[in-house]
C-alpha cells in the first residue's frame, strides 16, 4: 500500500513538474526571490525527502526491471532459440529494453548528481543561481519520465508479442 502511495505521490510531483517545465524560465521578480529566501529551509528539507523517496523508486523500479529482462524476456528468447522458433521480434525487444533500461539508469544518475547540487546551493544567498539549477532538475525530471513510459511502452510490446506467440502455438 506504502508503494502504490509512493507511487501516485511521485507521479503527481513528475505531472506537475511537467507542467512547470513548459514554462519557459524567466529572471525571477522580487517577490519570488523573497518567497526562495524566505522558505529556503523548508525547501530544501522537501528536496532531500524528495531525493530518499526518489532513491527508493529508483532502486523498485531498476530491480522491477532488470527481473523483467533477466527472469522473463532473456529467459523466453532462450527458449525460443532451442525450440527454433521465430525470434526476430523478441530478440530487437530484448535489445530496445535493455537499451532503454541503461538510458534510464544514466538519466537517473544524471538528475540525482543535478538534485544533490541544488540541494548544496544556499538559496537564501543565491535565490537566482537556486532558481535556474532547479529548472534543469526540473527538465532532468522530465527525461526521466519519458525513459519510465518507453520501457512501459516496451513491456506492453513484449506482452503483445507473447499473445501473439500463444495464438500461434
Amino acid at each position: 500500500m506504502k508503494r502504490r502511495l509512493s507511487f501516485y505521490y511521485i507521479a503527481l510531483l513528475l505531472f506537475c513538474q511537467a507542467l512547470a517545465f513548459c514554462i519557459p524560465v524567466m529572471a525571477l521578480d522580487s517577490s519570488k526571490t523573497a518567497n526562495i529566501v524566505n522558505h529556503c529551509d523548508t525547501i530544501r528539507e522537501n528536496l532531500r525527502s524528495l531525493q530518499k523517496s526518489d532513491s527508493r523508486t529508483r532502486v523498485y523500479l531498476g530491480s522491477y526491471y532488470e527481473a523483467i529482462l533477466t527472469k522473463f524476456i532473456t529467459p523466453l528468447n532462450v527458449r525460443l532459440v532451442e525450440n527454433n522458433l521465430s525470434t526476430a521480434n523478441f530478440v530487437e525487444n530484448q535489445n530496445k529494453f535493455a537499451e532503454a533500461k541503461t538510458i534510464f539508469t544514466n538519466d537517473f544518475i544524471s538528475y540525482q548528481q543535478h538534485l544533490e547540487e541544488l540541494i548544496n546551493i544556499n538559496c537564501k544567498t543565491e535565490p537566482d543561481r537556486f532558481y535556474e539549477k532547479l529548472e534543469k532538475v526540473r527538465a532532468k525530471r522530465q527525461t526521466m519520465e519519458q525513459d519510465v513510459l518507453k520501457l512501459r511502452t516496451l513491456i506492453s510490446d513484449h506482452v503483445k508479442l507473447v499473445m501473439e506467440l500463444k495464438g500461434r502455438l
